[in-house]
C-alpha cells in the first residue's frame, strides 16, 4: 500500500492482539428488558476525530456472536451508521434475539455512546451445511502476494497494494483498489474472531469509491452510510486474501462499492456491498498531520451533523 493513498482512517498504530482485544465484546449483563448487553471501548488510533467505520461493525458483530448458539457461524450482516463515534468512547451494545430456528439464528445490534444511537445491525448466523458449489473467478493475472512489495509500519496488517486496473476508453475501472492482505501475526482458532478482523478489514476501502479522485485526500467529505457482508466461507484473516473493489456509481452526493475477497488458491470467501458520501469541499483540506498519531494525543470531537457526516 502507498502510505499516500491508504486514507487517515486506515492506519492505525497497533499490534494484532490489540486490534483484536477493541474488537471483542465484554458482556454488562441484561438491560431492563432483559436482554444481552455488551460493552466495548473505541482506540485513539484516528485523526479525524471518528472511529473508524470497521471498528464499530466488528464491535457489533462481536456482541452479536456472544448470543447465538454453538456451532453457528455468522453469514451475513446489514447495518446503518446513524451517528459518529468519538475515538475513546465507551459504546453500549443492546442485543435482541429476532429469531432461532433449526438452520438459522438472527440477531439485531443496537449500539449507543452516552444513550444517543450511534449503530444499527442486523445479522444472521447459519449451521454449516453442504450444497452445490459454484463461484464466478478471481480475476485472471493477480500477481501472488509474495511478489508484490508490502511496507513497514506500526499497523496490524501486511498489505501488498496493486493500486486500480488500468482507466479504460471511457473513464471507467475495471477495479479501484486491489491488494492483498493478512494479520501480521497468526491469530486464534476462534472462527468469530477471524470474522471480526474480516469484517474490521472490509471497510478498508481508500479512495475506491471516488474515481475521479482515486489517492487523493482532503477534497471531500466522506462518510459510510450503510455496510452489508456476505461471509461465503469460514475464512482465517491470518492467511492471504485478495480484496478487489469495484465503484458502481457516483450520482446525488452517495457512492455505491462492492467488494470481494479471494484466497490465494481463488476461493471466494467473502463480499462487500457500501453506500457512502461524497460531498466535495468548497474549500479542500490541507492534510499534513501523520498517518497514524500518538496513542495519548488528543483526539478532536466529530464534526458535522449527527449522522457523522457533514
Amino acid at each position: 500500500m502507498a502510505l499516500d493513498e491508504a486514507g487517515e482512517a486506515e492506519v492505525v498504530p497497533a499490534t494484532v492482539a490489540e486490534l483484536v482485544d477493541v474488537i471483542t465484546a465484554r458482556e454488562a449483563g441484561p438491560d431492563t428488558q432483559g436482554r444481552p448487553t455488551f460493552t466495548t471501548t473505541s482506540p485513539k488510533w484516528w485523526v479525524h476525530g471518528r472511529v473508524f467505520g470497521g471498528m464499530v461493525v466488528a464491535q457489533a458483530l462481536n456482541a452479536a456472536q456472544r448470543t447465538v448458539p454453538a456451532g453457528l457461524e455468522v453469514h451475513s450482516l446489514h447495518g446503518y451508521f446513524l451517528r459518529a463515534t468519538s475515538p475513546g468512547s465507551r459504546t453500549t451494545h443492546v442485543v435482541d434475539s429476532l429469531r432461532d430456528g433449526r438452520s438459522f439464528s438472527t440477531r439485531q445490534v443496537t449500539s449507543d455512546v452516552e444513550g444517543r444511537e450511534t449503530f444499527r445491525m442486523t445479522c444472521s448466523f447459519h449451521v454449516p451445511e453442504e450444497g452445490d458449489s459454484y463461484q464466478l473467478p478471481i480475476t485472471p493475472e493477480i500477481p501472488p502476494p509474495a511478489e508484490v512489495d508490502g511496507f513497514e509500519a506500526p499497523f496490524p496488517f501486511d498489505i501488498r497494494e496493486l493500486g486500480a486496473t488500468e482507466r479504460r476508453e471511457d473513464g471507467t475501472y475495471q477495479s479501484t483498489r486491489r491488494c492483498w492482505f493478512r494479520t501480521r501475526e497468526p491469530l486464534s482458532d476462534d472462527p468469530a474472531v477471524h470474522a471480526g478482523v474480516l469484517a474490521y478489514f472490509s471497510d478498508m476501502t481508500g479512495a475506491s469509491f471516488r474515481p475521479h479522485s482515486l489517492g487523493v485526500w482532503g477534497t471531500h467529505t466522506d462518510a459510510s452510510l450503510d455496510h452489508a457482508l456476505w461471509f461465503h466461507r469460514p475464512w482465517r484473516a491470518d492467511i492471504w486474501s485478495f480484496f478487489d473493489l469495484h465503484a458502481l456509481v457516483n450520482a446525488g452526493g452517495r457512492a455505491t462499492i462492492r467488494a470481494t475477497m479471494h484466497g490465494e488458491d481463488g476461493t471466494l470467501h467473502l463480499s462487500m456491498a457500501q453506500e457512502l458520501l461524497i460531498r466535495e469541499l468548497d474549500e479542500p483540506l490541507q492534510i499534513t498531520s501523520p498517518l497514524w498519531t500518538e496513542r495519548d494525543a488528543a483526539t478532536p470531537k466529530p464534526t458535522g451533523g449527527d449522522d457523522g457526516t457533514a
